[in-house]
């Protein structure tokens, strides 16, 4: 079923009537719309505001709906190109860690084992 904005204030109408109390439960496609819409809207120059009196819902459940939609991983694969930060082969630069948080990086094996046994 292709949702439409009259389609949408119809259900959240339905959904209402349903509850005695509390907030009505929406599906995913509801949200997945509702969110759609209001990203739509934001772009088109409308306020979140708007979007959500246009659907029938309440200012802050939109919000919240897109706040979430923005925050969730995304399962697109994207390609990944890996770089090497350094020139260094890796077993050449150590980074040798104190306990109370110093670092020294850039050691090659000799040096660290140098300053190990220097420190004890």
């Amino acid at each position: 079923m292709e949702m439409t904005v009259e389609s949408f204030r119809a259900e959240v109408v339905r959904r209402r009537g349903q509850r005695r109390r509390g907030a009505p439960r929406y599906t995913e496609e509801l949200r997945a719309f509702a969110v759609a819409f209001g990203r739509a809207g934001l772009s088109q120059g409308r306020s979140v505001t708007a979007s959500a009196a246009a659907l029938g819902i309440s200012d802050p459940t939109l919000r919240e709906w897109m706040g979430r939609a923005a925050a969730a991983p995304s399962t697109a694969l994207r390609s990944v190109v890996v770089k090497s930060k350094s020139t260094t082969p890796m077993s050449a630069a150590l980074t040798l860690v104190s306990p109370s948080g110093y670092r020294l990086r850039g050691l090659d094996v000799a040096s660290a084992a140098a300053l190990l046994r220097v420190l004890g």
